[in-house]
């Protein structure tokens, strides 16, 4: 059993440094789903007698090459969206999104405690709410605007965030263009932030850059 307990640790240490930190974060329900079946897998294999060290090793192996390989899936934007998730606005300037509400399976009484989490007691003091991909509440008081929206993520076109923010991709690609970025699949991340501009970093460059604001004609806002 100890040879297994300590197989098992080197194992999961292994695959934390080749999956990276946000495994133990659990920022994504593939993080999550990671942790239930590595606690499993690992604590199974330690109380039954029948499966051997080698038997274990293959097992973490085996996971590990799955779960690399569905990080590369996440380059294509549909699976990415499936496997990962949006964040959703579920109260925008003090107004509650119905839809969102149910298409989390959130209730009010739930989301009250979530807002009592982030030392909020009244909807009064809500100004906009975001329901995060790791399932917690990000919450900004009125007046104090949350509204930034991220555009390309680790070379994809986040469709989600320009719904969100009543953009398209056209214009999406049109501004980048004018910011001298045509392709955005050359980009590690885009955020746009209404009134302030888009900030822009390329997989080519070591340092950000931030461009102006440019509005659905094109013209400086």
């Amino acid at each position: 059993m100890a040879l297994k307990l300590v197989v098992g640790m080197l194992g999961v240490l292994f695959f934390l440094r080749l999956s990276g930190k946000t495994q133990m974060a659990q920022l994504t329900p593939l993080d999550s789903v990671n942790a239930f079946v590595l606690g499993a897998l690992v604590g199974g294999v330690i109380y039954t007698a029948e499966v051997s060290v080698w038997q274990l090793i293959f097992s973490l192996a085996v996971w590990t090459v799955v779960n690399l390989s569905i990080r590369c899936l996440l380059h294509f934007r549909r699976l990415r969206r499936f496997i990962k998730g949006d964040t959703t606005m579920i109260v925008r300037r003090g107004a509650l999104n119905l839809r969102e509400f149910r298409r989390n399976g959130l209730e009010m009484e739930q989301f009250r405690t979530m807002l009592r989490e982030n030392g909020i007691f009244s909807m009064f003091d809500v100004g906009d709410a975001r329901f995060e991909t790791n399932g917690r509440l990000t919450v900004s008081r009125p007046g104090k605007s949350s509204e930034s929206y991220l555009f390309v993520n680790d070379g994809t076109v986040m469709e989600g965030a320009l719904a969100a923010a009543d953009k398209d991709e056209r214009w999406l690609l049109r501004n980048l263009k004018k910011l001298g970025y045509p392709d955005p699949g050359r980009l590690f991340c885009v955020e746009w932030t209404p009134g302030r501009g888009f900030y822009v970093s390329s997989f080519d460059e070591r340092s950000h850059e931030s461009g102006k604001t440019l509005g659905q004609d094109g013209a400086s806002n």
